[in-house]
């Protein structure tokens, strides 16, 4: 694991729920109880490595009462802003204008940082006519390697507008036409091909035009093929108006005319449908056909003889950029900036909603925010021959007296197991582990107090205030001569407010055979092994596989008070608790094991 030693890592049951599937419908229920009895967590299983995460990781879902990781919850798009202007763009614009700002805001495609609308010339002078300000013309330059949109050749009028002005406005100052001339321009060729005038005015035709030196843009390539094939398929459809499926064709995809249609008359059903008429496909660059013309890639070797490697792209600059034709520095564009979004995390199983960020921008607060953390009870490990910090201390993190990456196999080492209870009710845990690891190197583990309760999730004044904690129940006891506790089996080390430590005796397996010795590397494994005479990654590292089962009494909620006593009458929405469990797998990583001795 990359985390250092102690961690511990949380299992989701989603990864093998597709395994668990009945066999058949009469011995479900009995399989599935069985099944999850004699079923335990192997953490060297290459499958294991998708289900375990840390704690912080991890959502709640109290509709379903179990752990949600990131696979088995589902995200929902809230709003989308820009990260730059902090604009909330509606979802209708997503639609038709696309992931991008429309405004002013736009990355440098070199190191993608923000770039600003500056000026070439310096600011006016108020005077009694003029009221001064900014002065064209105006580019976007960057602040952080100083490119600019000057290096392209472009400039601007206005410093607002700038996603209108940059699309008239090819690299080199070269004007677009708009969707509308563009339109006007086809209208007028098709009209002359119609009249037989073509031939007539090819003679009128530069070679510029019938051969071009650079291929047309994009977004003309993309309008003039979306105009051919609308062309073709106003063509390919049915040419009687009274016939039924008159509304059924490529460019009506209506649902409700389709759905008109199915259940209509017995007579209309007897009326064949005419195949669709084969298209053709476009054959000219007014109808989105990009020839080939060697002349550009000509251009291309000489640009690289001339200015090398460096004046081409990087892999991510290419990516960046909108034309996929894009390939040296002088035809790079502004990027625009990338939209951002808030996502809410709904529960796959019962949709509940288990994440949801305020609407506001600027806010980082959640509405609601179901935290795992929250419901499940944190486990930590540390060595017991360690310094004992004090409760309040991160569980977690590792001590100084005690190596963990040096583990002596064969000699029984003990660890300080802690729960911590965040509920506000107390609990009862039942620990299970099985009593050799899985894997090449076999570890004995014993949980010496496997049946314990921790307390609720009071308030610190009220533990102290409290006479109840005064008696502690069956806790370690003391070496009359030297006053340290000792390890009993069946007691609990020690326990607080709201958490409760006991301990674990973990015996390290061998990583080479001994003889004499029925665990570690035994019988054909250690054969295996001795055959290969060497093992696989991180198999001497000791993880530890834990269930942990929760049971305790909480409130019941007034809508499932309302709902039990609408089922069961007054005697089921009488009480005022329920009885809850929970159960799930954790892997406690308490170190790695050296060489035998």
């Amino acid at each position: 694991m990359a985390q250092p030693f102690p961690y511990t890592y949380y299992s989701c049951d989603c990864y093998d729920s597709a395994t668990l599937a009945p066999t058949s419908k009469r011995a479900s229920h009995p399989a599935r109880a069985e099944e999850e009895d004699e079923r335990t967590f192997d953490p060297r299983n290459p499958r294991s490595n998708y289900s375990l995460y840390p704690l912080e990781h991890l959502l709640y879902c109290e509709d379903c009462r179990q752990i949600r990781c990131p696979r088995c919850v589902s995200e929902e798009t809230l709003n989308w802003f820009c990260p730059s202007c902090l604009f909330e763009v509606p979802s209708s614009m997503i639609k038709s204008e696309g992931n991008r700002c429309t405004r002013n805001c736009y990355n440098c495609p070199i190191c993608t940082s923000s770039m600003t609308v500056s000026s070439l010339e310096p600011p006016k002078v108020p005077t009694a006519d003029d009221t001064g300000g900014l002065a064209g013309p105006f580019f976007l330059s960057c602040p952080y390697c100083h490119w600019s949109t000057l290096d392209i050749g472009i400039e601007f009028e206005k410093h607002t507008g700038i996603t209108q002005q940059l699309a008239r406005i090819r690299n080199g100052g070269k004007v677009v036409p708009t969707p509308k001339e563009r339109e006007k321009e086809r209208d007028k060729k098709r009209d002359a091909e119609a009249r037989d005038e073509s031939v007539a005015k090819a003679d009128e035709l530069s070679p510029e035009d019938l051969n071009p030196s650079e291929p047309p843009p994009q977004e003309e390539l993309f309008s003039n093929l979306f105009a051919f094939y609308k062309s073709q398929l106003s063509l390919a459809a049915p040419s009687n108006p009274f016939s039924p499926h008159h509304d059924i064709n490529f460019s009506s995809p209506s649902s409700f005319s389709r759905i008109m249609n199915l259940y209509s008359s017995t007579s209309s059903k007897k009326q064949k449908k005419d195949k669709p008429a084969p298209m053709r496909e476009a054959c000219s660059i007014t109808e989105g056909l990009v020839p080939y013309n060697p002349s550009l890639d000509a251009a291309a070797v000489e640009a690289l003889k001339t200015h090398g490697w460096s004046h081409t792209l990087s892999p991510t600059q290419k990516l960046h950029q909108t034309s996929p034709n894009t390939r040296f520095i002088n035809e790079l564009r502004p990027i625009p900036t990338l939209l951002r979004t808030k996502r809410g995390k709904r529960c796959r199983t019962c949709r509940h909603i288990l994440s949801k960020p305020e609407s506001k921008i600027t806010s980082t607060r959640y509405k609601i925010k179901l935290l795992g953390l929250n419901h499940i009870p944190r486990l930590s490990v540390r060595a017991l021959s360690s310094p004992i910090p004090l409760p309040t201390m991160a569980a977690s993190t590792g001590s100084q007296g005690f190596d963990y990456a040096r583990l002596s196999p064969g000699l029984p080492t003990h660890f300080l197991l802690t729960l911590s209870n965040p509920l506000f009710d107390p609990i009862r845990i039942t620990l299970a582990t099985p009593s050799t690891t899985a894997g090449k190197v076999q570890s004995r583990v014993t949980i010496m107090c496997p049946q314990f309760e921790v307390g609720a999730n009071t308030d610190v004044w009220d533990d102290a205030l409290s006479s109840g904690l005064t008696k502690r129940g069956a806790t370690a006891s003391t070496d009359p001569g030297s006053g340290t506790p000792q390890v009993e089996a069946g007691k609990i080390w020690d326990r607080g407010r709201n958490w409760t430590s006991v301990i674990l005796e973990v015996v390290p397996g061998f990583l080479k055979p001994i003889p004499g010795f029925d665990f570690g590397l035994g019988g054909e494994l250690a054969k295996k092994v001795d055959d290969e005479h060497e093992l696989d990654e991180d198999d001497d590292v000791l993880e530890i596989p834990v269930f942990v089962r929760i049971e305790y009494e909480s409130e019941v909620a007034a809508e499932d008070r309302a709902a039990a006593g609408a089922e069961h009458g007054r005697a089921g929405a009488a009480g005022g608790k329920e009885k809850r469990e929970e159960a799930f797998w954790c892997v406690l990583g308490v170190g790695r094991i050296v060489g035998g001795p």
